[in-house]
């Protein structure tokens, strides 16, 4: 049998505070770049070859299991890879497994929306989740259920994120001190400070059992693995959001004002046109949200990337227009996915390719007789212009912390490209755009992030429906949404 023999060189504060701790839960948050997810990966990667007696069932964990493919499982892939370890792991791309090939200890790879096939798998001993901040409360704690039994080796529950609101749920599990004493857990321990400011621990009891948590708060600054440019980027966050430049450089938590505009940077006076119409030239993309009441919504957009030009200290950029909107009224019996369709085509008749973007739940079925789903409905309405159509449909919705591993959330996306200052992006609209203007200018946060859509007596979400459809355009990877990335 082959005995691997490596060491892999990891940054000094998780050298020295996580590669011997043996307690039950480890959490890494902080900054972008600071070497978070790597060490996870290489810590599960180091136990698998050296416990080789284990029989290690490690479960990973991220909110939609359609991210996976492209995050951890290709991290995985990378840093065996570069650590000259592909003669000792194969890998299941449909699966997403693991396995360690000397002696069978394995890593799977779930979404926890595939809570069936999740409390299948038996006999877990270690569970790594990455972006834990975008799962509920339930989620994380009913993942712990899944660690259980009596194990040779520690059975250990790593998560990992960036520290989006000081008001999330994760506060309790990672800093109850932060808590107001009326909410804090009576069965925890006070805190004991290892590292000052940067690791802690503290034990949660329970019926006389003690289970451990350490805690390691990073940096960038903690990584001697990334390069200045990333540094510089970084740092560059003071000028865009004192709120981004809290959590993902100084990697602390970020303090969002419930009431804030979600949209900081829109000005009408210097976003709204009445100049800017259809070209012809240039292929139409058309992007919607679902939402019944008040209406079903969508936008059209027009892009083009200019060269030898000028716009806000840019010499090239993108023009970026948003042309019309589209209203399938609830008030006018409208409102369903194929007038979507149908009233795109009566006002573009375009004989070119045009793109399709939305809501990653309009996959689903809709509920409507002889129609698999929203999108399917909609392309109907589009009648002989269909074929003319091309899917840019996500399978998973952009998400609010980071649209990708290590890039802008949503909000901070559209707030930047608006601005249009420190990525190269010339934003604009048609004042018909009625609607959409009313969600820049009057929409606003939730208090961690997120869009917050009010209801009025009735009950219904008049506003935020535009804005959704413009999000799911704009944070697109073929679309503006690679301009995320940090």
């Amino acid at each position: 049998m082959p005995v691997a023999e490596v060491e892999i060189e990891v940054n000094e504060l998780y050298k020295d505070y996580a590669e011997n701790y043996k307690g039950r839960y480890l959490g890494l948050f902080g900054g972008a770049g600071s070497g978070k997810s790597v060490y996870a990966s290489q810590l599960f990667l180091q136990r698998m070859l050296v416990e080789h007696d284990g029989k290690h069932v490690f479960l990973f964990v991220r909110k939609f299991a359609s991210t996976i493919r492209d995050s951890i499982f290709k991290r995985i892939k990378n840093e065996v890879s570069s650590l000259g370890l592909s003669g000792f792991f194969k890998f299941n791309k449909s699966t997403f497994t693991v396995e360690c090939i000397p002696n069978g200890n394995i890593i799977i790879m779930k979404g926890i929306d595939d809570e069936e096939k999740i409390k299948s798998i038996e006999g877990v001993t270690g569970i790594y989740v990455e972006e834990v901040s975008e799962l509920d409360k339930a989620d994380f704690m009913q993942l712990d259920l899944r660690l259980r039994g009596i194990h040779k080796y520690p059975l250990q529950y790593v998560f990992s994120f960036n520290p989006v609101s000081v008001r999330h749920w994760l506060v309790e599990f990672v800093e109850p001190s932060l808590l107001d004493e009326k909410d804090r857990p009576n069965n925890l321990s006070k805190r004991r400070d290892l590292l000052s400011k940067k690791v802690w621990e503290f034990d949660k009891i329970t019926d006389g059992n003690i289970k451990t948590t350490r805690i390691i708060n990073s940096t960038y600054k903690d990584n001697r693995f990334i390069d200045q440019a990333y540094k510089d980027v970084l740092e560059g966050y003071s000028s865009i959001s004192s709120n981004y430049y809290t959590i993902y450089t100084k990697g602390r938590w970020g303090k969002i004002e419930k009431g804030s505009l979600f949209v900081h940077g829109f000005d009408t006076t210097k976003h709204v046109s009445e100049r800017i119409e259809y070209d012809p030239s240039l292929p139409l993309h058309y992007t919607v949200d679902f939402n019944v009441a008040p209406q079903m919504s969508g936008l059209v957009i027009q892009k083009e990337y200019i060269k030898n030009g000028y716009w806000n200290g840019h010499t090239e950029y993108w023009d970026y227009r948003v042309i019309d909107e589209i209203n399938a009224s609830e008030k006018d019996g409208l409102n369903s996915a194929y007038y979507l369709g149908e009233l795109f085509a009566e006002k573009y008749n375009t004989n070119n390719i045009f793109y399709l973007y939305g809501d990653a739940s309009g996959l689903k079925r809709s509920g409507i007789k002889d129609t698999k789903s929203h999108f399917e409905d909609l392309k109907k309405g589009l009648g002989g212009i269909s074929f003319m159509c091309i899917d840019r449909i996500p399978t998973a919705n952009p998400r609010y912390d980071g649209i990708k591993h290590q890039s802008l959330g949503r909000k901070a996306l559209v707030n930047v490209c608006i601005k249009g200052d420190r990525v190269p992006v010339r934003f604009r609209v048609h004042k018909r755009c009625r609607n959409f203007i009313l969600d820049l200018e009057e929409c606003k946060d939730d208090g961690t992030g997120r869009l917050l859509k009010k209801k009025n007596k009735d009950g219904v979400e008049e506003r935020g429906h535009h804005l959704d459809g413009f999000q799911y355009e704009l944070c697109h990877p073929e679309s503006l949404g690679y301009l995320a990335k940090i």
